[in-house]
């Protein structure tokens, strides 16, 4: 056998040697974790379902969504930040958890937003204005009118949330600030808990976003007065913007999209970028938002970086205004 040959066997040798633990190295090779900071069923685990669904059918591997709610957000978004930047640690977030929760608690003991990445955004979703069913108010107007007469006989407005320092809240701080209003603020664990207490008559207003409203006010237990986008809700075009009713400038959507820890290669950003937002824009998974209370808006990791900028500078004027500091007890 000559030496061309013997070259020839060893460098196929080699091949099949290495070659496997090449395409083990090929991403993903194992199980990605899809982690989100808030409890089942709410409108970002939903998300995170869909998000994992759709690496998993492009990838043919496990993705499994981890709750680890508390603290807006922050427990998890601690834990994806301290994980290894592979990967294989993905979050499903947004403005109520990786904007809003930053700007608001103090003590938190990583930068967070830049220790975590955008890498794509999958929808948004509006806030909605509701009040109990029997409640006198028809239009946004009246509504402002009965909160007005409130204050001057002297009575208390209350206003709900699903927790301190989350959209639900800020969107309630902003709307004080816009009508001049001194509101007192209850927040609840959750946003079921805040829906079902607002139907009750335990508080006089809630903005609560689309997915976790809608069943109620489709219910009848709930009015929607008004809703915070530019635009008409699809699943409830009857009802009128903030600004159609003479609030100019009241555009108030929650998003989300995930993301990672920084520094997770180029590469693997980009196929993860590509594979959701193309997956998000399927007629498919577009159904699957609209249906569950969601407006189908895709971003790529390099406008989403962008655009979760620009929303932390806003909503931090807001913070600063309302004056919003709450100590992290992690």
């Amino acid at each position: 056998m000559d030496r061309r040959t013997l070259l020839k066997l060893a460098g196929i040798s080699g091949l099949a040697l290495y070659g496997p633990a090449i395409a083990q190295n090929k991403y993903p090779s194992h199980t990605i974790t899809m982690m989100v900071g808030s409890t089942t069923g709410s409108a970002t685990d939903l998300a995170a379902r869909f998000s994992a669904q759709i690496l998993q059918e492009k990838f043919n591997q496990s993705v499994v969504v981890a709750n680890k709610p508390g603290a807006g957000g922050v427990i998890c978004m601690l834990e994806v930040a301290a994980s290894k930047a592979d990967g294989y640690t993905l979050q499903t977030g947004g403005l109520g958890h990786n904007v809003i929760p930053p700007l608001t608690r103090t003590g938190i003991p990583v930068d967070l937003t830049k220790a975590i990445m955008p890498i794509a955004q999958a929808a948004e979703f509006l806030n909605v204005l509701v009040v109990s069913a029997d409640h006198p108010a028809q239009t946004l107007q009246e509504f402002i009118e009965y909160l007005k007469e409130k204050v001057k006989s002297g009575k208390t407005i209350l206003y709900g949330s699903n927790g301190v320092g989350s959209s639900s809240h800020m969107t309630s701080e902003l709307f004080g600030i816009r009508t001049n209003l001194k509101l007192e603020h209850v927040p609840y664990k959750a946003a079921a808990d805040a829906l079902i207490g607002t139907a009750n008559g335990d508080l006089d207003l809630l903005f609560m976003n689309m997915p976790p409203s809608l069943p109620i006010i489709e219910s009848g237990r709930l009015r929607a007065l008004a809703v915070t986008s530019s635009y008409r809700a699809r699943q409830l075009p009857d009802v009128p913007t903030m600004q159609e009713q003479g609030m100019n400038d009241f555009d108030v959507t929650s998003w989300l999209g995930v993301y990672g820890p920084a520094g997770i290669p180029q590469e693997i950003v980009d196929e993860l970028s590509t594979t959701l937002v193309a997956g998000f824009n399927t007629p498919q998974y577009q159904e699957k938002f609209i249906h569950a209370g969601f407006e189908p808006k895709t971003r790529n990791a390099q406008e989403f970086a962008a655009f979760t900028q620009s929303e932390l500078d806003r909503w931090g004027e807001v913070a600063k205004t309302a004056g919003i500091s709450i100590p992290y007890g992690g």
